[in-house]
């Protein structure tokens, strides 16, 4: 190729480069997300407000006061406003900048106020959360300055031809007081909001990695999680491959000999009715009830593997169907009435039937159990109660470690409380929204 030709070569190529790079400079004004992080900019300045208001007035007049009750009841009012607003950060975060970040520990399930309130103080993220929030009102302003001086100017620029009809534009010592300037005023106008826009995008992706840091669990907590869970989808997989040679025993010891016997006294039927017809009714008799004990027994054993009424009509008739088959009275409350992810029906099932199982094999016939769900703040709580003999232990028996690695992997809490002659309480905490 002659030196022509290349240095023909070389302008295409640098063309081709440019036309790409303006094409991805301007293409972040397509993008939603662009958008996203601007209304996440925009707000930062009233929330940053908002949120060192009610903290400096509540730490400064709850420490004033700490001497008597109402000082304190501010201070534990303020720590309530912080994991509150920390948890309105954490949504913002996740909604406007796609950013998932974990929430912290809320203090266990039987928890009350006290108890919740220790964890809350010993939690790093309570403090990480609460200089994030006083470090909101200068983000704030800094982005607010940004979107004022630089994003309003480019929409003057860009609306000047329309803006100039009705006053002349002053800015920075330029004046657009004509229809001519004010059209070549439009693309410095649009470069300078594409500009603006990849300008808030770094700016948005920096306070993302400063909420992620500062708001959620530090990565020595979120590696023990990790661990936690690795551990019980080890204990499930192991499980699982235990419940299918079960399956396959019970298959071959139950239902296949049915199976197996039935055919061979269909077989013994057929050559009767050919031979002598009466004496074949008693046997179509017989291989009608082998037919049923075949069905009733594959159903006795999908029930086992996953219930069709808990698909077909929710949870709520999979559970009245358990409190039915009790042998005992069970009282069901607390039910929602909608639909919930399918992975936390089926554990909530689980749940009640291991629970309500073990009240029947240990408690008897004269025992009651009471089985309420609570949905709150993303999580459905299934607490279920008995007042049999109590002395349930999770580490010698393999259903309720079982349960509680369903739980576990759904990185939801278990519990089980069971002091000898007080009955047993079997909590799960399960959250309902993926995270």
């Amino acid at each position: 190729m002659s030196t022509t030709g290349v240095l023909v070569s070389g302008r295409r190529r640098r063309r081709r480069l440019t036309a790409a790079s303006l094409a991805r400079f301007a293409r972040v004004a397509r993008e939603p997300q662009s958008y996203r992080n601007l209304l996440y900019l925009a707000i930062a300045l009233p929330l940053g407000i908002a949120y060192v208001t009610v903290l400096v007035a509540g730490l400064s007049i709850g420490a004033g006061l700490a001497v008597i009750v109402i000082g304190l009841v501010l201070l534990l009012a303020t720590l309530f406003a912080v994991r509150a607003m920390a948890a309105v950060e954490r949504t913002l975060a996740r909604r406007l900048l796609r950013i998932a970040i974990h929430p912290p520990l809320e203090g266990g399930i039987h928890a009350n106020w006290r108890q919740r309130v220790q964890l809350w103080l010993r939690d790093p993220v309570t403090w990480k959360s609460l200089v994030f929030l006083l470090g909101k009102l200068p983000m704030g302003i800094i982005a607010f300055a940004a979107i004022t001086l630089l994003g309003l100017t480019s929409v003057v620029l860009t609306l000047a031809p329309a803006l100039v009809a009705i006053t002349p534009i002053i800015f920075f010592g330029w004046e657009i007081d004509n229809p001519v300037a004010a059209i070549a005023a439009v693309p410095v106008g649009i470069v300078l909001w594409l500009t603006c826009l990849h300008l808030f995008n770094g700016m948005a992706w920096i306070y993302g990695i400063c909420a992620r840091v500062m708001l959620g669990p530090s990565s020595v907590e979120l590696r023990e999680r990790v661990e936690g869970l690795k551990d019980a989808s080890a204990r499930i997989l192991a499980a699982a491959d235990d419940e299918r040679r079960r399956i396959e025993r019970d298959l071959h010891d139950g239902a296949q000999q049915r199976l197996v016997a039935l055919n061979v006294l269909l077989g013994v039927v057929e050559t009767k009715l050919e031979k002598d017809p009466a004496a074949a009714a008693p046997l179509v008799a017989r291989a009608r009830v082998e037919a049923t004990e075949a069905v009733k027994e594959l159903r006795e054993l999908a029930r086992g593997i996953h219930p069709a009424l808990l698909a077909d009509r929710g949870l709520i008739a999979a559970l009245e169907a358990l409190a039915a088959r009790a042998p005992f009275k069970v009282r069901i409350s607390g039910v929602p009435d909608h639909r919930l992810p399918p992975a936390v029906e089926a554990t909530a099932y689980f749940i009640t039937a291991e629970a309500l199982t073990n009240v029947a094999k240990y408690a008897g016939d004269e025992a009651t159990a009471t089985v309420e769900l609570f949905e709150d703040r993303g999580r459905l709580r299934v607490t279920v109660r008995d007042d049999g003999a109590g002395g349930a232990d999770p580490r010698r028996g393999t259903g309720l470690r079982g349960l509680n690695d369903r739980v576990a992997a759904l990185d939801g809490r278990f519990e089980v409380t069971s002091p000898p002659g007080e009955g047993t309480t079997v909590v799960a905490e399960l959250p309902l929204e993926a995270r």
